[in-house]
């Protein structure tokens, strides 16, 4: 075969797999919803994925603070790719608002990948002996932990 016959038949090559990539790419999606969660409690999301390791793309909020509050982002089967990190703790002040736009890989071939948020009470206050500690902030009753599928 010529080199220029090879030159000419590599972007058709290219156009065939670009679209055969793209057709068979399947994306994981995460179940919505919203969940006002206490201190022990879990808002968890399942995620439906096609049986391959598939890309999921999430918005959540956490809000509705009114303490302190610390809440660990867990995942089974979820590899982040993005902000918040499975077994990474997320800190909130009183009336805090956050938002995460999560991206990873979802590989569950037979089911059982979730997100969750885990609240695990009060944040620690840096206090030190001799220091006035009066004005650690209380923690926090309850805090509203809210996801929905987004587009990548």
């Amino acid at each position: 075969m010529k080199l220029s016959t090879m030159r000419a038949g590599m972007p058709v090559a290219m156009l065939f797999a670009a679209v055969f990539l793209a057709a068979t790419a399947q994306a994981a999606t995460i179940q919505g919803g919203s969940f006002t969660i206490r201190s022990g409690e879990q808002a968890k999301f399942p995620i439906a994925s096609a049986g391959a390791p598939s890309d999921m793309h999430a918005h959540c909020t956490l809000s509705d603070v009114a303490g302190s509050a610390s809440l660990i982002f867990d995942g089974e089967n979820y590899i982040a790719m993005s902000d918040l990190a499975v077994g990474e703790t997320v800190t909130l002040k009183r009336g805090e608002t956050r938002e995460y736009r999560l991206s990873g890989v979802v590989d569950a071939p037979s089911g059982g990948a979730y997100i969750a948020f885990n609240f695990t009470g009060a944040a620690a206050a840096m206090c030190f002996p001799g220091m006035d500690c009066g004005g650690a902030e209380d923690g926090a009753s309850s805090v509203t932990v809210s996801c929905k599928p987004a587009a990548n």
